[in-house]
C-alpha cells in the first residue's frame, strides 16, 4: 500500500509539473502580462489551479507579478503575471554561435574552451559524491537539463545517449558549437573528479544523426597514461 501511495504521488507530481509548464508556456506565447483567470480560462483550469501554478513559477523564479491597468470603477488592478527576465543558456549559445566565426572544426575547438570554462563559472565542475564515472556523467547531466535515454557500459568504456537536450534549437543551426561545449563542460567536470571515480577518461560527441535534433552520444573512453 504504501509503494502503490508513493506511485500515486509520483503520477500526481509529474501531472502538475506538466501542467505548470502549459502555464509557462501560455505567458511565453502571449507575450504579454496575463492574470490568473486569464490562464484559467485559456487552459481549462480552476483559478485557485492557475494562482498555484503562477505562485510556484514566481517564488522560482521564472515570473513575476505586476498590475495590470486598474478597471473602470471601483476597486484595485488585477495581480498579473509575466515572464521574469533570465539569461537563458540557450540564447547565450546562440550568440557564441553567431559570433565565433572560423571553420566548423575551429569553432568547436573555441566552444571546447568555452564549455570548459562554463563549468567553472556555474559550478558544475566541482568535486562531487559519484565514484564511478557512469554515475558522475548522468547526474552532471541531468544537473544541466539534458534527457538521458541510454547508458552502456562496456570493458571499460561509458556510451551515453542523449534523446533531448535545452540546446536543441541551436543544434539545427551550429551543432559544432552545441558539441564543443558539451564536450568541453563534461571533459572539465570528469577531470576535476578523477581521483574519485579512479582514472581519466577523455570525452568524445558522436555526430549527431539527425541534422541538428540534438540526439547525439557521449563516449566516455579511459585516458591512456
Amino acid at each position: 500500500m504504501a509503494v502503490q501511495g508513493r506511485d500515486t504521488d509520483k503520477a500526481s507530481d509529474r501531472a502538475a509539473g506538466r501542467q505548470r509548464q502549459k502555464v509557462l508556456g501560455l505567458l511565453r506565447e502571449t507575450k504579454r502580462p496575463l492574470d490568473a483567470q486569464g490562464v484559467a480560462d485559456t487552459l481549462q483550469i480552476h483559478v485557485t489551479t492557475a494562482r498555484f501554478h503562477l505562485s510556484a513559477l514566481e517564488s522560482q523564479g521564472y515570473v513575476r507579478r505586476g498590475r495590470g491597468p486598474k478597471a473602470a470603477g471601483a476597486g484595485r488592478p488585477k495581480l498579473t503575471y509575466e515572464l521574469a527576465p533570465r539569461l537563458d543558456y540557450a540564447d547565450i549559445v546562440c550568440l557564441f554561435a553567431t559570433h565565433l566565426g572560423g571553420t566548423p572544426q575551429e569553432r568547436e575547438s573555441r566552444a571546447r574552451r568555452i564549455g570548459a570554462d562554463l563549468a567553472h563559472r556555474v559550478r558544475l565542475a566541482r568535486p562531487r559524491d559519484e565514484t564511478s564515472i557512469a554515475d558522475l556523467v548522468v547526474a552532471t547531466l541531468t544537473e544541466l537539463g539534458f534527457q538521458v535515454r541510454s547508458l552502456l557500459s562496456s570493458f571499460g568504456e561509458v556510451t551515453v545517449q542523449l534523446c533531448t537536450c535545452p540546446l536543441a534549437e541551436v543544434a539545427k543551426a551550429a551543432p559544432e558549437v552545441v558539441r564543443g561545449i558539451q564536450q568541453g563542460m563534461i571533459q572539465e567536470v570528469i577531470d576535476v573528479n578523477a581521483a574519485s571515480i579512479g582514472g581519466n577518461y577523455s570525452v568524445a560527441v558522436t555526430p549527431d544523426p539527425h541534422a541538428g535534433s540534438c540526439e547525439i552520444g557521449l563516449i566516455l573512453r579511459p585516458a591512456r597514461g
